[in-house]
Parts: structure tokens; sequence; C-alpha cells
């Protein structure tokens, strides 16, 4: 006899079936919408940096191509993994969005890391300054050397050195804060201060009020007013790189839906966008353009181009965004094997996006925030994501816009300007886009490269394998007492960690009791920026040793030693020999031990024996 079922439990069976439904069906949205929240984390880096300025001789190793050195010039991009070397007397500027960081000649550094939130460089010798413009909370920014990882905690100006034998690292903050790492925890520094880093495995720091020049630094100014200089924050974002370029090169005028439009002031007869440069391969991002006009980055990785009739080409900006996302360039492709020229074969051929147009990235890994950031501020439906690129494009119907160079050529990576081949509207009238960059080997970086050995070094990359530098632990940190040798004290335990590609990435601290702040070029507002002076305690009879700065001052016992311990001297029975000093992670300084105030004037040298029994102190090097 079948079992007869009552209304009551039927309708809780029905019930918990529709539960189970739903349960399902967010499972299934979940399983299908978890690669988009994953794939945000693994977006391209929105920044990649830019040759700025350079002298001399620049030359760049890919980190998968660290057996040799290319040149490179004026706007080539750098990007994470990219090792720089700047030979002989030269100088170069690499703008980063966050700041720019300037390398003096004989300097060779590996950019360990520049993203959406991290600056992360590795100076392996030479002098560099950086000036850091923004820090928002979130944001890191650290200098790596052989001995010491120097972290920067404000926006401001920094300059570091790295001794030839890597064993010594001076640090400079004339605007900001650091801390930088010594044995067992974190020394800080102050504007306005010198820390120099010494040792391998000990390392300890001799931390200066005072700082010097020297033409290096000069350049390094006359940087810094050339982006004060700038006019264009007032249309596009500073953190765009390229940006403080504009004013010099160009007028803005407000056209229609499009807003600000940027137009050249002065370009060749039949110049259009994309045409006098080259192109390049960048790992990750592929074809990527590199212009030949001083203003030819910003231009040409952000926003969109149109033709104003009467005023030629102009370049659209588009919505203000804080931080833009840069692409490797805001073209559509024509050509390939469909196309040829005369006697050239294969034409390879694009066009540049006008405004509404989608900008498609080439490779996978692109999330809707990617794709977002690629479109909306340039008034794009970004609601539709086409799997395709447009079969159709505005810019493509202006007379010459299209530029094509034979294929072999183009698989060279030889100026395109020189090899161009005329490609007339009614002949590309019937022929399709492309619906991918053309698939060709990665292009070379220079003509000619150069290997390690005879002067040359290795690149940095290779270096930091063998020289990885300490960390900082924010945590311990020791505050800062100029004059007297610093050692921290030593940690509960644990091993020391490194930056770089080698381990994860540390996350930020910021310092204590304060959070990180956004600033230009100026130094913080309401924080600290100098050591406040601890009452004078009246001199001893002995002469100063010729320092930058006035020395502590001392009552009853003689000065430690900056470094290491002079030879054992005859001293008299009733004095007290010399002792290191250990200063605590929260040092307190009695009267008779004030600190000089930063922005006393350093003593005149003296030729004056030490008294007896008195270590000579060793001045602090340039």
């Amino acid at each position: 006899m079948a079992a007869t079922m009552s209304p009551a439990r039927a309708r809780n069976l029905a019930a918990g079936a529709t539960t189970i439904a739903m349960l399902a069906a967010l499972a299934c949205a979940a399983t299908i919408h978890a690669p988009s929240a994953h794939a945000a984390d693994d977006d391209l880096p929105a920044r990649v940096g830019r040759v700025a300025d350079v002298g001399g001789a620049l030359y760049l190793a890919p980190e998968d191509r660290a057996s040799e050195w290319a040149e490179i010039g004026l706007n080539y991009p750098v990007t994470g993994g990219d090792n720089l070397w700047v030979s002989g007397e030269g100088r170069a500027e690499v703008d980063v969005g966050a700041g720019q960081f300037r390398l003096a000649g004989n300097t060779n550094v590996h950019v360990s890391r520049v993203d959406d939130h991290d600056v992360s460089i590795f100076l392996a010798q030479g002098r560099m300054t950086f000036r850091l413009r923004y820090l928002e909370p979130g944001d890191t920014a650290r200098i790596d050397t052989p001995n010491t990882q120097i972290e920067l905690l404000r926006p401001g100006l920094y300059r570091v050195d790295v001794s030839d034998d890597r064993q010594e690292t001076t640090l400079v903050v004339r605007e900001g804060e650091a801390n930088a790492a010594v044995t067992g925890g974190a020394q800080q520094v102050l504007p306005g201060q010198t820390a120099t880093l010494f040792g391998d495995r000990d390392v300890q720091a001799d931390v200066r009020n005072g700082t010097g020049l020297d033409g290096f630094d000069t350049w390094s100014a006359d940087r810094d007013r050339y982006y004060r200089r700038g006019r264009s924050a007032t249309y596009v974002s500073p953190q765009m790189v390229g940006a403080a370029d504009l004013d010099a090169y160009g007028t803005w005028q407000t056209e229609g839906e499009y807003g600000a439009v940027w137009f050249p002031t002065s370009v060749a007869v039949g110049w259009a966008p994309y045409r006098y440069g080259r192109w390049t391969t960048l790992p990750g991002w592929g074809l990527t353009w590199v212009d030949d006009a001083p203003w030819g980055y910003a231009p040409f990785h952000y926003g969109r181009w149109v033709f104003v009739g009467g005023r030629g080409w102009g370049w659209c900006p588009g919505r203000y965004v804080a931080r833009p996302v840069w692409a490797p360039a805001l073209v559509a492709w024509y050509g390939g094997g469909g196309v040829a020229v005369g006697g050239y074969g294969p034409v390879y051929g694009w066009v540049p996006l006008g405004w509404r147009e989608p900008y498609v990235p080439a490779w996978r890994n692109c999330s809707d925030r990617c794709w977002t950031g690629y479109n909306r501020p340039y008034a794009v439906n970004v609601a539709e994501r086409p799997r395709q690129p447009p079969t159709h494009y505005a810019n493509a119907q202006v007379p010459g816009a299209i530029t094509a160079v034979p294929g072999a050529a183009f698989a060279a990576g030889k100026p395109v300007a020189p090899n161009r081949v005329s490609l007339p509207n009614a002949q590309m009238a019937g022929v399709p886009p492309l619906a991918a960059p053309p698939q060709v080997k990665p292009l070379p970086i220079a003509s000619s490269s150069v290997r390690p050995g005879n002067g040359v070094p290795v690149p940095a990359s290779s270096a930091f394998a063998v020289t990885k530098p300490r960390a900082v632990t924010p945590e311990r940190p020791v505050t800062s007492t100029p004059g007297a040798s610093v050692r921290a004290a030593p940690s509960s335990g644990g091993s020391p960690v490194y930056n770089g590609a080698e381990a994860p990435r540390p996350g930020y601290a910021a310092p204590p009791g304060r959070a990180p702040v956004q600033n230009a070029a100026e130094p913080p507002r309401g924080g600290p920026t100098r050591v406040a002076p601890a009452p004078q305690a009246p001199l001893t009879s002995a002469p100063p040793a010729p320092m930058r700065v006035a020395p502590p001052p001392v009552t009853s016992a003689p000065p430690a030693p900056i470094r290491a311990a002079p030879p054992p001297q005859q001293v008299p029975a009733a004095a007290a020999p010399p002792a290191p000093v250990r200063v605590a992670p929260a040092p307190v300084l009695p009267q008779s031990q004030a600190v000089a105030p930063p922005h006393a004037a350093p003593p005149a040298p003296v030729a004056d024996k030490p008294a007896p029994g008195k270590p000579a102190s060793v001045p602090v090097p340039n």
C-alpha cells in the first residue's frame, strides 16, 4: 500500500528544495564571479616608469636578459625587474608617477618593483636621489643597498650613496623621514640629518646633523624646479607619468564633448600620432611604443587622439583620474599577410584610437577593474565588454592617419618614420583591422649591446643575489641621536627578512602615532622636521675634532669612537678609558650630553692634536 504524505510535510519538503536550489545558484554565481575577483590581483601594474631625462650613456638590462646591457634614451619605459646603469659622468632621471629617482654616473640599480602601491629600488653601487611626491595610505617606498634597507616614511627628498666596496651606505634626508635597518632594529633619520651605515653583518649607524651639496644635488634641484613650473595639473593628474612636459610643448583648449584637449605646437609636416619613434617589446605588455618627441610619453600611453578641424591632431586626457592606467600603445592594428605594397611583402599598420573607442588589451589577465580604468575616462560604455575589437575606427578615415612599415623593418624594431610606406585610405577601405597586435618575436631594445667586463658592471639584479639587504623592522626603531655611533639593541630572536623577489612583500607600517600623508615637493605640514635641541652644556677645554656639525659636549668622559676603536694608547691611571656608547631603543639624553641644534653652523676644522687619551674622530665621508 502506498504511503500518503501529509500536506504540512509536503510544504516543508518543497521549502527545503527551494532553499537548496537557491544555495546552489549562489554557489554557481560565486564560482562564476570568483575568478574576476582574483583576476584583479593579477592585473599588470597600472604604473610604468619613464626615462624623463638623460645625459651621457644610460643602459638597461631586463631581468630575464640580465647578461648584457642595451643603451636606451628618452621616453623608454622602465618597469619592475629592469636593471639600469649610468656610465662615466652621465646622469639619468626616471619618473615613476609617485616621484622621480635620479642616478649619477657609475651608478648601478635594479628596479625591484614599480606598481600601483609600491616602489622598491636596489642600489648596488653609486649615487641616487629620490624625490618622493606621493605616499598614500597603504603605499610603500624603499631603497635597498648591499648592507641595509631604507624605508621612506614621508614624501620628501632623499639621497643615498653606496661605496665602491659596498660596505658603506650614506643616507641624507633633506626633506621627509626614513628608517634604515641596523643590527636588530631600525635607525630613524630626520630632515637635515646624514646617516652613515657601515658594516656587513653587524650594521651600525653614525647619524650627524647637517648635509653636503655637490653638482649632482644641484642638477637634482634643477629638475625639481622643472616639475614645479608645470600647469597641466589643472587638466591631468600630476601622477600621470610624462604630464610635466606638456606645458612646454603644447597648449590646452576645451573642445565640446572631449573636454580639455592638448595640441602640440610644433610638429613635422604630415605628422600623425605614433609615427616618429619605434616599437619595442615590454615583458607582459607586449608591443610598446617609444616616441622620439621630448613630450612623447603621456599622450601615447594614456588618453585618446582626435582630429579637430582647423587645429589638427589633439590629445584628449579624458576625465580626471588621480592614478590613470598606463597602456603600452593605444592603437588599432592593420595589415599582415593580407596587405602588401610593391615589393615590400607583408605590411603592418596602425592608427590611434579615437574618442569613445575601447582599448582591448592583448593580454588575458585584464579584470573588470583593468577594463574600466582603460576605457571609462574616455566615454566608453564599460558595461559592454566586447570579446573582439571594433571593426571600424574613426581616425582611419582621417587622411594620412594610418602609419605602416614593411614586416621586415617592423620585426627588426627599426625607427618607423624612415621606413614608412604610404597606404592610401582607398586601399585600406576594405581591409579589416586585426583582432590583436601582430605576433612577432620580442623586438630588440637597441641595435647593439655591451656585456659586463672591462669596467662594465654586472646588472644589479645579479649582485642582489649575493648581497641581500637587511630589512627594516619598524616596530623597534632607534631614535636619531646625532654624533654617536648607533647599534640597535639585539632583537629577541628570528632570522633577518630580505626584501626583493626572493621573499614575500612585507606590509606597510606607518610610524607610531602617525598616518601616511600625501604631499608634493614640500615637507609634510605639522610633522616633525627637526630634532629638538637639548640645553647646551659648557664645553670642556679640549678643542673639537673636525666635523661637519657641532659634536655633543663632554663633561666627564671622552666621546665614544665613531667607527673602530683606535690602537691602545697610554693614558693616566685616573682617566676612564673610552668605551662605545650603546644606544637603547628609546634613549634619554642627560643634561651633560646635549644635542646640537640642526641649524647650528659647523665648526671650522682645527689642526690641534687631540688631548691625551682622547681618540681622534673620523670625519663623515661625503
